[in-house]
C-alpha cells in the first residue's frame, strides 16, 4: 500500500467567474384561498369592527401628542384574526407603506398564540389616523369586487409585497387582507408578545420585559419612559429597523408606554447569561501540574487568541499564566471585577488551550502552544445579572477589539428565558450582527447549544434519551446563523463500560440539546459536536448523573490549592471547539473567518453510533434524506477529524476558494429606478484530478462540498413571518455540475440568462446524501458518493444569490454591496489510488493561487 503524503491546504482566491446578468428559475405559484361567498356582508362586518376598534384612537393620539410623536405618524395598533383554516395575507402591509405597518404575525398552531386559539392566524398592524380613510375606502371597493376568473380555486401567482395586483386587473388595495380576515379588534399586550405564551409575565407588579421598538420613534419612547418613571436596564441594541431595550415595568405601565410612544412593535422575555455546569472535584495531583507546566513552551507574541466570554479566568493558574496576561482580562461591568467567582470560565480556558489534561498528563511530550487567551466576564457573579445577554456580548467585543488581533470567540453561556424553537432572538441576532460586522471584518463565535435541565436533586431522566432529547430545543444564542454551534458527544470509555453508562460510545452526550423539535424552515443546528462526557445510570435505570471518570479534566479557579477540575456537557464541547478553531487559525492565519468555520464543518465525520441511528431510521421506512436530516438535528455534521481539518492528503484533496459576488442591483425602467433585482452568480471551474478519477473507474469515491458565508440580520423579520426569506440580508446556494453535463448547461440550471449550448440535458443528479435538504442556514454542505468515473468531469460549481431583506430596502443602497463566501471542496479516494494533489498542481491559474500544496508532516 502506498504511503499517504500530507500537504498544506490549497488556498485560492478570485477563481469564480461572474455572470454578466442573472435570472433565477421561477418559483411556484400561490394558491388563492376559498373566496368569501358574500363580500358585501363580510366587508360590513369588518367595517363595523374597525370602527369599534379605532374609537380608542383619540386617546392614543392625545398621549402621543404629549410625547411629541410627529403628527403624521400618530396612530394605534390593531389586531386582525384570520378566517379559520385560511392563511392570513397581510399583503402590502409588509412593506414600508405609509400609515399601515405590520408589527407581527403569528401562524395557526404556533406555540406563542396568546389567546389559545390555534386554528387561526393573527397579525398586529399599526394604523395611523390618516390611513383610516383609505382603509374604509378600500373596504368599500372590496365589497363591490367580483371575481372574473373561471376557477377561483386555481393557483394564482401574485406578489403580496407589491400590493394586490393580479394579471391585467388591479384588485382593491388590501384586498387579500380583507379576504382572509375574520375579525379586527384593539391590540393588547398579549398580542404584542411574540415569545412562548407560558413566559408571559403573570404578575401585576413590576417585572423585566424585552421591548422591541421602531427605530424612528426612539425620542418618543425615551420621553414616555421618563414620564412614567420606567427603569431601563442595560444599553439599547440597534438592528435594521428596530431597537431593543430591557425595562422593568408592570403590565399597566407598559400598556401606557405602548399607547403614548407609538414605538413598540413586540415584547419578549428578558434574559441574561447563565452558566450550567457541574462542580466535581477530581483527585488533585499538584505534582502533575508542575510537570505539565515544565513541558510548556510558547505561545509566541501576537499569536491568535481564544476569547473566553464567560465568568472570568484565574490567570494565576500555573498552566494559564503564560497565555493570559492581566492586561487581557476584562469585564463588561466594573462592579463585577475580572476574577472568576464561579469557576466556569477557568475551566473553559484550560479546555481551549490544552484539551483534556488527563491525556496530556499521561504523556511526556513537549507542549508547544500556538495560541493565546483572552477573558471577558459576561455573566454576573450573582445571577440574574442586570446586563442583558445581547448587551454583554457587544460590550465584550468592544473591549477586546481595542487591541487588534486574530481571535476566535468562545461563548459557552446560554441566554436563559429566550426562545428555544429556532426563531431568532435579540441575543442570537446580536451574535449574527457581530459575526457579520461590516462584511469584510468578520468574526467567528463558537456557541454552546445548551444542556437539558437537571440538578443533583432532580437528575436527568433516562427516558428522555430514547429520542435523544427531542423535547429540549437548542438554547439561544446558538441558533445564530453565522455562529459555529456546538453540541456534545460521548467519546470517552470503552465497550466494557456500556452497562452503566447512559450514552453509547460515539453517541449524543445525554444532556446535549438538539434541533429535532424546531420547525423545518429553520437552519440545521448544531454544526458540529465535541467531547462532553457521559452520565451513569442508577441501579433501576431511571435516572442518570455525571460520570466523573468520563468527564474532561481541566484547570480550576481554586489553584494552587486545587488546580484541577472536571468539566462536561456542551460548554466543554464548545471550549474544545473554540480552541481547535484558534489552532486552525494559527496554522492558516490568512484564512477568512468564513473559511475557518467551513473547514470545521467540512472536516467533521459521523461516528459509527451516529451512522447506525440513520440506518435504523431508514430500515424503519423513513426516506434517506429525512433520516439524515434527523441526524443533522442531533449531531450536526459530527466530530471534526483533525487530520482532515489541518491537512490535505494525496488521497484526500481539499480545495479552498474564497470569493465574493454582487447579489443585487438597482433595476431601471424608462430611465427611472424600478426596484432591486438579483444581479450575478459565479461559476467555479475547479482544478480537478480528472485522469486519476477516470483511472479508478467504478471505485467508490466521495466528494464533499461546503459553502460558508455570513449574513446581516433583521431579527424583526421573524415576527413578521419572514424568518427564512427576510431575516438574512441575502442567501447563497451552490450547485455542482452533473455527470455528462456541459459547463453551459450547469450554469443555465441556476441562471436562465446563460444560453444553452444545445447538448443533451444531464437529467437527475443521484448520489447526494441530502439531495438539497441542506440548503438552509449560512453553512451549506452535502456529500456525494459514487463511482469515480462519474465524478471525473464534475469540475464546475455554481454559487448563486437568493433574495433577502437587502433586496427590499432601496433607501439603504445595499444593492451596491458585495458579499463574501468560502467554498471548500474535497475529493477522497482509497489510499492506494495515486496522488490527487500532484495531478492538479499545474492546473491552478497563477493569478488565483494564494497558497500552493506544500508537503508537510502532521504534528
Amino acid at each position: 500500500m502506498a504511503d499517504v503524503q500530507f500537504y498544506r491546504h490549497i488556498h485560492l482566491r478570485g477563481l469564480g467567474k461572474a455572470s454578466e446578468r442573472f435570472r433565477a428559475p421561477g418559483g411556484g405559484s400561490k394558491k388563492r384561498p376559498e373566496p368569501i361567498a358574500d363580500r358585501f356582508e363580510h366587508a360590513a362586518t369588518l367595517r363595523e369592527q374597525l370602527d369599534t376598534t379605532v374609537s380608542q384612537m383619540d386617546a392614543y393620539l392625545a398621549e402621543q401628542a404629549i410625547e411629541k410623536v410627529p403628527l403624521a405618524s400618530r396612530g394605534m395598533p390593531v389586531t386582525v384574526t384570520a378566517r379559520p383554516n385560511v392563511s392570513l395575507d397581510v399583503g402590502a402591509a409588509r412593506s414600508n407603506t405609509r400609515g399601515l405597518k405590520l408589527l407581527n404575525i403569528r401562524r395557526a398552531q404556533s406555540a406563542v398564540r396568546p389567546d389559545g386559539n390555534d386554528n387561526a392566524d393573527q397579525a398586529t398592524l399599526f394604523v395611523t389616523r390618516n390611513m383610516l380613510a383609505s382603509l374604509r375606502k378600500n373596504l368599500d371597493r372590496y365589497a363591490e369586487w367580483e371575481d372574473t376568473f373561471q376557477d377561483a380555486k386555481e393557483p394564482v401567482a401574485y406578489n403580496e409585497d407589491d400590493g394586490d395586483v393580479e394579471g391585467e386587473e388591479r384588485r382593491p388595495r388590501n384586498f387579500w387582507l380583507f379576504e382572509t380576515s375574520a375579525a379586527i379588534r384593539p391590540t393588547t399586550l398579549r398580542d404584542l408578545w411574540t415569545d412562548a405564551v407560558e413566559r408571559f409575565p403573570r404578575s401585576v407588579g413590576k417585572t423585566k420585559w424585552e421591548v422591541w421598538t421602531r427605530k424612528g420613534f426612539q425620542d418618543s419612547f425615551a420621553r414616555a419612559v421618563e414620564r412614567f418613571g420606567i427603569l431601563s436596564v442595560g444599553r439599547p441594541t440597534e438592528f435594521v429597523e428596530t431597537v431593543v431595550r430591557n425595562v422593568v415595568a408592570s403590565p399597566e405601565e407598559l400598556q401606557r408606554i405602548v399607547q403614548s410612544s407609538a414605538a413598540v412593535v413586540e415584547l419578549r422575555s428578558a434574559s441574561s447569561f447563565v452558566s450550567d455546569f457541574f462542580d466535581m472535584i477530581p483527585e488533585q495531583r499538584a505534582r502533575v501540574i508542575d510537570q505539565i507546566a515544565a513541558r510548556i513552551s510558547g505561545p509566541l507574541p501576537n499569536s491568535p487568541r481564544t476569547t473566553i466570554l464567560d465568568t472570568g479566568v484565574n490567570r494565576a493558574h500555573p498552566l494559564l499564566s503564560r497565555s493570559l496576561p492581566s492586561a487581557r482580562c476584562y469585564t463588561v461591568d466594573p462592579n463585577w471585577g475580572t476574577a472568576d467567582q464561579k469557576g466556569h470560565g477557568t475551566k473553559m480556558a484550560g479546555l481551549a488551550q490544552f484539551g483534556d489534561l488527563a491525556a496530556i498528563g499521561s504523556s511526556s511530550a513537549p507542549i508547544i502552544l500556538s495560541t493565546e487567551l483572552e477573558s471577558v466576564v459576561v455573566a454576573a457573579p450573582q445571577s440574574p445579572g442586570d446586563v442583558p445577554a445581547r448587551d454583554a456580548i457587544k460590550r465584550a467585543v468592544d473591549l477586546v477589539e481595542k487591541d487588534r488581533a486574530l481571535r476566535i470567540f468562545c461563548l459557552a453561556q446560554t441566554a436563559e428565558g429566550e426562545a428555544e424553537d429556532g426563531r431568532p432572538t435579540s441575543t442570537s441576532a446580536v451574535l449574527d450582527q457581530l459575526a457579520y460586522g461590516d462584511g469584510s471584518e468578520t468574526r467567528l463565535f463558537c456557541a454552546a447549544v445548551g444542556n437539558a435541565p437537571r440538578t443533583p436533586t432532580e437528575p436527568y431522566q433516562v427516558a428522555d434519551y430514547e429520542d435523544r432529547n427531542a423535547r429540549f430545543g437548542i438554547q439561544s444564542p446558538a441558533q445564530a446563523l453565522n455562529a459555529l454551534s456546538v453540541g456534545a458527544v460521548s467519546l470517552k470509555g470503552d465497550d466494557q463500560e456500556v452497562t452503566y453508562l447512559l450514552a453509547p460510545i460515539g453517541d449524543l452526550m445525554p444532556t446535549s440539546r438538539t434541533a429535532t423539535s424546531w420547525a423545518k424552515p429553520h437552519a440545521a443546528k448544531p454544526d458540529i459536536v465535541m467531547e462532553g462526557g457521559n452520565l451513569e445510570m442508577d441501579a433501576l435505570g431511571l435516572y442518570a448523573q455525571p460520570s466523573a471518570s468520563h468527564f474532561v479534566m481541566t484547570t480550576s479557579r481554586d489553584a494552587p490549592e486545587r488546580p484541577l477540575a472536571l468539566s462536561g456537557e456542551t460548554s466543554t464541547a464548545t471550549a474544545l471547539a473554540a480552541g481547535l478553531a484558534t489552532r486552525l487559525l494559527a496554522r492558516y492565519p490568512d484564512y477568512r473567518m468564513e473559511t475557518i468555520r467551513a473547514l470545521m464543518v467540512h472536516s467533521a465525520e459521523w461516528t459509527p453510533a451516529m451512522r447506525a441511528q440513520a440506518r435504523r431510521l431508514i430500515t424503519a421506512g423513513m426516506p434517506s434524506g429525512e433520516a439524515w436530516r434527523i441526524i443533522l438535528d442531533r449531531f450536526g455534521w459530527g466530530v471534526p477529524n483533525q487530520e482532515r481539518l489541518f491537512f490535505t492528503a494525496s488521497n484526500a484533496l481539499t480545495l479552498i476558494a474564497e470569493d465574493e459576488l454582487l447579489p443585487y442591483e438597482r433595476a431601471m425602467k424608462d430611465g427611472r429606478p424600478a426596484g432591486i433585482r438579483l444581479r450575478q452568480m459565479k461559476y467555479f471551474k475547479l482544478p480537478w484530478p480528472r485522469e486519476t478519477l477516470r483511472s479508478l473507474s467504478n471505485t467508490q469515491v466521495e466528494m464533499r462540498s461546503t459553502l460558508s458565508y455570513f449574513i446581516e440580520p433583521d431579527p424583526h423579520a421573524a415576527s413578521r413571518d419572514r424568518v427564512v426569506e427576510r431575516y438574512p440580508s441575502h442567501r447563497l446556494k451552490f450547485d455542482v455540475k452533473r455527470f455528462g453535463e456541459s459547463d453551459a448547461q450547469a450554469q443555465h440550471r441556476y441562471n436562465l440568462l446563460v444560453p444553452e449550448d444545445g447538448s443533451i440535458s444531464a437529467g437527475s443528479d443521484e448520489g447526494w446524501l441530502l439531495s438539497g435538504l441542506s440548503q438552509r442556514g449560512t453553512i451549506v454542505q452535502d456529500i456525494w458518493q459514487g463511482p469515480a468515473y462519474r465524478l471525473a468531469d464534475r469540475d464546475g460549481i455554481s454559487v448563486a444569490p437568493v433574495r433577502g431583506w437587502w433586496g427590499d430596502m432601496s433607501n439603504l443602497e445595499n444593492y451596491e454591496r458585495s458579499v463574501r463566501f468560502s467554498l471548500v471542496v474535497s475529493v477522497r479516494t482509497p489510499e492506494q489510488s495515486g496522488d490527487l494533489v500532484a495531478e492538479i498542481s499545474n492546473k491552478i491559474p497563477a493569478g488565483v493561487l494564494v497558497e500552493r500544496a506544500v508537503a508537510t508532516i502532521p504534528t
